[in-house]
């Protein structure tokens, strides 16, 4: 499931992003926000798509078990509103459902996929939580 969630994200297939979670989802932003249901999941990866149009994450690792997994990767886009690369390194924890992303509840220093794009254009450089 992980490896498909990152697929979908680097093709910015929202569809395709939505089908990883469960129907109930939980993430958590950078800022420590959360998006709860399908809804506020939804209009959280439209916004990261427009922040960075051709923003993808490489998937570096990624390990898994009990209804928990983990993926540390390395994103990388440009900013739409002025054409500034980002680069972001993290970590992010899933917790499954249904063999499906149930909560992605983020971690302090680096809040994931998400967190990548957020804090990359709030900050308006490139940043490294690693």
């Amino acid at each position: 499931m992980i490896r498909r969630y990152f697929e979908a994200f680097n093709r910015h297939t929202l569809e395709g992003v939505m089908a990883c979670f469960h129907p109930e989802p939980v993430v958590v932003d950078s800022q420590g926000a959360r998006h709860e249901g399908a809804e506020a999941v939804r209009r959280l990866y439209v916004e990261q798509f427009a922040l960075a149009p051709d923003g993808r994450c490489d998937l570096r690792s990624a390990a898994g078990g009990d209804g928990r997994g983990m993926a540390e990767s390395l994103f990388h886009g440009t900013r739409a509103r002025d054409g500034r690369p980002i680069q972001a390194s993290g970590v992010e924890v899933f917790d499954f459902v249904d063999g499906r992303i149930k909560e992605d509840p983020g971690l302090p220093q680096s809040r994931g996929v998400t967190g990548a794009v957020q804090r990359a254009d709030k900050e308006g450089l490139s940043w490294s939580s690693s």
